[in-house]
C-alpha cells in the first residue's frame, strides 16, 4: 500500500452507490449509505492494484455470502471493470 489513490473512498463509494446497487436501493433513494460498510474493505483491496479476477471475487462474496443474495455474475463482472479502471 505504498501508494494513495486520491479521493478513492469517495470515488467508489459513488461508484457502489450509481453502478453497483446489489439490493437495489438506489431506486428508491438518492442517499448513499447502504453498502457503506464495505467500502473500507473494498478500497485496502483497490490500493493493492488487485486483478480483475480478485475484484470480481470480492464482490462476488458481499452479494452472496454477506448480503446473502443470489447474485448477478454478469453484473458483478462490468461493476468489476469500473473499480478496476480506477486503479489501473
Amino acid at each position: 500500500m505504498d501508494e494513495v489513490i486520491p479521493n478513492l473512498y469517495d470515488r467508489v463509494r459513488q461508484a457502489v452507490h450509481k453502478e453497483w446497487d446489489p439490493i437495489g436501493v438506489s431506486a428508491f433513494t438518492d442517499e448513499m449509505g447502504e453498502y457503506d460498510g464495505y467500502i473500507p474493505a473494498l478500497c485496502r483491496l483497490l490500493e493493492e492494484k488487485p486483478s480483475l479476477d480478485q475484484i470480481i471475487a470480492y464482490l462476488w462474496e458481499v452479494e452472496t455470502e454477506s448480503i446473502g443474495l443470489s447474485g448477478d455474475l454478469d453484473s458483478t463482472e462490468e461493476f468489476a471493470k469500473i473499480l478496476y479502471n480506477l486503479v489501473w
